[in-house]
C-alpha cells in the first residue's frame, strides 16, 4: 500500500479546529479515530510505503513513521512539532519517534517541536530515501521489492518488532483519550491553540 497524497501536502496533520473550544464528546470521537489510524497502518499486514510529496507535520509524521518504507521528494517537511502551538505529542507518537531516529534525536525532535526539511530528515532517519523522481513511480518501483517477501515471514518479522508497542497502546487507549481530552480543555492549551490558528490567518 502507497500512502500519499494528490495534493502538494502530504498531510497537514490533525485539525486544530476540532481541539480549540471542543465539544467533549466529538473530540472523544475524533481522537478515538486518530488512535485507531496508528493501529491500522502500524499493525497493517501489508507492505505499507510512504510517498511524502509536501508537508507533513505532526499527525501526518505519525502516519509516515507508522509505515514501513519512507521516501521523500525535496518538498518534504515532517516532524511532530505539536511543542510549536502549545501541546505535547502523546506518549505513544513519541515512541514512535524515538524507535525511528533514537533517543538523542528524538528529545530534540520532541522539545524543539522541529520540522525537518527532507534532506535533515534522510540525514537523522526519519526518511529511508530522497528522490527527485516521480515519487509515486518511486514507490512503486519500492514496492516490488516488499512484495517479494513471503507475506507470512514479512508479516511475522514486523509483528516481532512492533507486536509490544501496538499491545501497549491497544490496552491504554481509555487513558490516553482521557489524557488528550484533559489537555485540550485546559485552560493554557486553548489559548495557545487560539493564537496559533490567529497566526495562520495572517500568512
Amino acid at each position: 500500500m502507497i500512502l500519499t497524497s494528490s495534493t502538494k501536502v502530504f498531510s497537514a496533520g490533525l485539525d486544530l479546529l476540532e481541539m480549540y473550544e471542543p465539544e467533549e464528546q466529538r473530540l472523544r470521537e475524533f481522537w478515538t479515530a486518530v488512535q485507531q489510524v496508528y493501529l491500522d497502518l502500524h499493525g497493517s499486514r501489508l507492505a505499507t510505503i510512504a510517498g511524502i510529496n509536501g508537508p507533513a507535520p505532526a499527525a501526518g509524521c505519525m502516519m509516515a513513521m507508522a509505515c514501513d518504507y519512507r521516501i521523500s521528494n525535496r518538498k518534504g517537511i515532517m516532524g511532530l512539532n505539536e511543542a510549536q502551538f502549545g501541546l505535547v505529542a502523546p506518549p505513544w507518537m513519541g515512541d514512535l519517534m524515538l524507535k525511528t531516529v533514537g533517543q538523542r534525536e528524538a528529545e530534540k525532535a520532541l522539545m524543539l517541536g522541529t520540522l525537518y526539511p527532507a534532506e535533515d530528515a534522510l540525514q537523522i532517519g526519519l526518511i529511508d530515501e530522497l528522490v527527485d523522481d516521480d515519487i509515486v513511480e518511486v514507490c512503486k518501483e519500492r514496492a516490488l521489492k516488499w512484495t517479494k517477501i513471503p507475506p507470512h515471514s514479512r508479516v511475522a518479522s514486523k509483528m516481532l518488532l512492533r507486536k509490544d508497542q501496538l499491545d501497549k497502546v491497544a490496552a491504554t487507549r481509555s487513558e490516553d483519550l482521557d489524557l488528550f481530552v484533559n489537555v485540550c480543555f485546559s485552560d493554557k492549551v486553548q489559548k495557545n491553540l487560539g493564537l496559533y490558528l490567529e497566526s495562520l490567518k495572517k500568512k
